[in-house]
């Protein structure tokens, strides 16, 4: 490593190789790829200097024995071979060729003594128009400059210190200073300083908490302008991490009407009048922090269809659920249109709050103007509609083709314009509104490819420079569905995904249905699926798409949603099931999800009566309220103690109705955690293992309870029947 005061040049790790367009790696703490780089201040990103002076790309190659021949062939040489062979120059096994080609999207292969190969460093791929799957790589337009982070400190009183690299294209020239400026929060003109060197420097202070954007531009003494950079950034007293996240699940026209109420009269799969300013309006009454939630996860807000279209179970609906996109870029306006968006997600960032939108990138409605304008120019799988999913398409053979319902055209991610103009639409959403986040859904309909552009563009892409773009997928299984889950994950895919085979597995336990052992069986071969991925995965009881919690746990008819559905359970019993699965779900690693009205235990059958109106305080049964305080106070206790954040998970014990498991990170507070699903008392002995310490003097206690239950070795817990206890041991936690 060369050494040039704070900045060093780092030649490019193996892992990593072929990833970027010149052989030095930038790195400004992509915490995807470096998760410790931003550890010395409330929020960071720290580059590396270097120069762009032609376009190529460097392919990787890293045979595993002795080879003769190994060359590149692709488009931008009319796949011959002789033109780009790769070499072995410092003899340590690994080949490379630097690639020229011109601006746009390429298509390669490694030929290795007559057999072609992807390239094993890079993650980019597209198909060719026979169908196979190429290595892929994208050459900008370098006649262009381009602004590079460089480095960004931001310390908790506020004050901020920014440097840009401007980057000049070939044979360019320099920065013009008089036409380098910068804008803060969009209102604020700052001004920057421009050294010899093209670095653009930018200080201001006293900013408040919440998230907030530098946009910076710039030209060269030529005229040519380079690409915006938005540098974005929280001022905020501890430094977030996913892992400390909890969502809430919104379905924005079911959960809040701004100044008025719900409509409780038409259809359950018509409109009922929620939008955008009703959640912000139960934002700003404290609702979501009052349940510890950080990440506030919308429903789709494309603008969607007008009129009634007959769904998959044969009755007319609406898309009040915004799932039939008509338009790429603009927001429904029943749910209040882009200002509506645009206020909801400014007043979540002044509270700490990020927004994550659902992204639908698998299908559009057919009014859509993609399908209008390119419905048979290959954009679209069976564009005659020929092959409806599960219908006259197996699911089994055809989910990546098939239609999810008669208007619903499938996208063909095999055809290169639907991976740019997709992508570029994502960009748009999550640089335009400034969002923190993408619930990405029906992952398995598309190819792996779609993800992976996806987590490429999120990382890099100039809406989202200098934090980690957080994409939550939904690959939907049942139990041991773990390898499926696992295919999207990792450093060049989705950042988590939801834990289907564990949300089955704690409601077949609590239902009685299965064990706490199965329960036990099911989390560990999760955590042995996702180990090393890096990957944070969403902890859910249930979601829009299954029926509610506690009406499948109670055993009450779920399958018939509109002729009979569930009503309000009238006894205590399910309600303290509920209590000991949020225990779960809040002291379990990953991001607790509360799907609206879980809090307090709303009931519902499958879709479409998993969807009710959203009720509130005014509206809750004693045993509701119950519940939602229990709720808020487990998201209290997660929110103080680092074992329940951080902590590696060991399970303890794991019996028929008896699990018990503890969470440490390793700072002398670990948690234990036990469940009683038995219709009796349970006295349970713990011992915990050598590896867990407890800092001298800690004495565990019963954050729910408030009981104490004595210091470390050998704990005697009684617990009542169908209830958990969560035992904390920081001091923190224990003085709340």
């Amino acid at each position: 490593m060369t050494k040039m005061g704070r900045h060093s040049i780092t030649p490019a790790p193996r892992s990593l190789r072929g990833l970027f367009p010149a052989a030095i790696v930038i790195v400004f703490c992509p915490s995807l790829l470096f998760p410790g780089c931003m550890e010395g201040s409330t929020s960071g990103i720290t580059g590396t200097m270097h120069s762009r002076t032609d376009c190529s790309f460097i392919a990787m190659f890293e045979p595993t024995g002795p080879v003769s021949d190994i060359e590149v062939v692709g488009d931008f040489n009319g796949w011959v071979k002789g033109s780009d062979y790769m070499h072995d120059n410092n003899n340590d096994g690994v080949y490379w060729a630097e690639l020229k080609a011109p601006k746009g999207w390429h298509q390669y292969r490694i030929l290795v003594d007559g057999e072609t190969f992807q390239d094993p460093f890079n993650p980019l791929t597209l198909f060719d128009e026979a169908g196979r799957e190429n290595s892929a790589f994208y050459i900008p337009d370098c006649s262009r400059p381009k602004l590079s982070p460089y480095s960004l400190d931001v310390s908790r009183d506020g004050s901020v210190t920014a440097r840009v690299l401007f980057e000049q294209g070939a044979k360019g020239t320099g920065p013009d200073r008089a036409g380098t400026f910068a804008i803060l929060d969009n209102d604020f003109e700052l001004e920057p300083d421009v050294d010899n060197n093209g670095t653009i420097s930018i200080e201001t202070s006293d900013l408040p908490p919440g998230k907030h954007i530098i946009r910076i531009n710039a030209v060269d003494e030529a005229g040519k302008k380079a690409d915006p950079l938005a540098l974005r950034f929280w001022v905020e007293d501890r430094k977030f991490d996913w892992r400390d996240a909890i969502i809430y699940q919104v379905m924005i026209d079911r959960f809040r009407k701004a100044d008025g109420a719900l409509d409780s009269s038409s259809s359950i799969s018509f409109f009922h009048g929620g939008d955008l300013d009703g959640v912000r309006q139960a934002l700003e009454d404290g609702y979501f922090t009052s349940l510890g939630v950080n990440v506030i996860w919308l429903s789709p807000v494309y603008e969607n269809p007008e009129g009634t279209f007959t769904g998959r179970d044969g009755y007319p609906s609406q898309a009040y659920h915004g799932y039939w996109p008509s338009q790429p870029r603009s927001v429904e306006e029943r749910f209040g249109g882009d200002e509506a968006l645009a206020r909801l997600v400014r007043a979540a960032h002044e509270r700490g709050i990020r927004i994550m939108a659902d992204l639908v990138l698998n299908h559009v409605e057919k009014e859509h103007p993609y399908f209008r304008n390119y419905g048979g120019a290959g954009w679209f799988n069976h564009p005659d509609g020929d092959c409806i999913c599960g219908s006259t398409c197996p699911w089994s053979t055809s989910i990546e083709t098939c239609w999810f319902d008669p208007f619903l055209p499938d996208l063909n991610w095999k055809n290169t314009h639907v991976v740019e103009q997709l992508i570029s639409d994502a960009e748009y959403w999550a640089g335009h509104f400034d969002l923190d986040g993408f619930r990405l859904d029906a992952v398995p309909m598309m190819p792996r490819l779609a993800t992976r552009h996806l987590a490429k563009a999120m990382e890099k892409g100039p809406g989202v420079s200098g934090l980690k773009f957080f994409l939550l997928g939904e690959t939907y299984t049942m139990k041991q569905g773990q390898m499926q889950i696992q295919y999207y994950l990792g450093p060049h895919g989705l950042s988590g995904q939801f834990d289907f085979p564990v949300m089955w597995a704690l409601r077949d336990a609590l239902a009685g249905r299965s064990t706490m052992a199965d329960l036990d069986d099911e989390i560990k071969a999760g955590e042995d699926a996702w180990k090393g991925s890096g990957a944070v995965m969403g902890m859910i009881l249930g979601n829009h798409d299954v029926a509610r919690f506690i009406s499948d746990i109670n055993n009450d008819n779920i399958h018939d949603p509109r002729n009979n559905p569930p009503a309000r359970p009238q006894t205590k019993k399910p309600y303290e099931l509920m209590k000991m699965a949020w225990t779960f779900l809040f002291t379990m690693p990953g991001m607790p999800v509360i799907y609206y009205g879980d809090e307090f235990g709303m009931p519902g059958a499958t879709d479409p009566d998993n969807r009710r109106n959203m009720r509130f305080q005014n509206d809750l049964s004693q045993n509701e309220k119950a519940l939602l305080d229990y709720v808020r106070k487990l998201a209290k206790a997660r929110t103080c103690s680092d074992a329940l954040r951080r902590g590696e998970r060991t399970t303890l014990e794991a019996r028929p109705l008896i699990y018990v498991y503890a969470r440490d990170c390793g700072n002398g507070y670990p948690a234990v955690v036990a469940f009683n699903s038995a219709i009796e008392q349970r006295t349970i002995k713990i011992n915990l293992p050598e590896n867990i310490k407890v800092a001298a003097g800690a004495e565990f206690k019963d954050i729910l309870s408030g009981k104490a239950w004595g210091r470390a070795g050998e704990l005697e817990i009684d617990i009542g029947p169908r209830s958990s206890v969560l035992l904390l041991s920081g001091p923190k936690c224990n003085s709340r």
